[in-house]
């Protein structure tokens, strides 16, 4: 009997138009970063912050920045979700938020030392930073 109600209530989903089973789409994405705050020179021994300004609103969220370290510089991919990806009917508002994300590095570093933000489609931004 309780496999029989199983049956019946997963049937039931399915036919309800939600099925458990399907495939979610990947809802992921590179956001785009139109500044970076950064000092022009650091201390060689010293940390530093980086501020990236990234740009959400509408469907789009911010997920987390994405830090590959080097000694001459940092890569940074900030990765966001897209709620209208695999969902044709809904309308995302018209509205551009942006939010200021920081980065602290530690040493060691040598310089110059340099930002590179991955921005998807649209090209890099890049910062440049000197080391003294």
């Amino acid at each position: 009997m309780k496999t029989l109600s199983s049956v019946l209530l997963l049937s039931g989903i399915v036919l309800a138009g939600c099925n458990p089973f399907e495939a979610k789409p990947d809802q992921s994405v590179i956001l785009s970063v139109p500044k970076i705050d950064a000092p022009a020179s650091v201390p060689a021994g010293a940390s530093f912050t980086v501020t990236l300004t990234v740009q959400t609103g509408g469907c789009r969220a911010f997920s987390r920045l994405a830090v590959e370290k080097f000694t001459t510089g940092i890569h940074v991919v900030p990765l966001g979700t897209d709620a209208s990806i695999g969902h044709k009917d809904i309308t995302c508002p018209d509205i551009l938020v942006e939010e200021s994300h920081a980065i602290q590095v530690d040493p060691p570093f040598s310089g110059p030392f340099q930002v590179y933000v991955d921005q998807g489609r649209l090209g890099p931004l890049v910062a440049t930073i000197q080391v003294q």
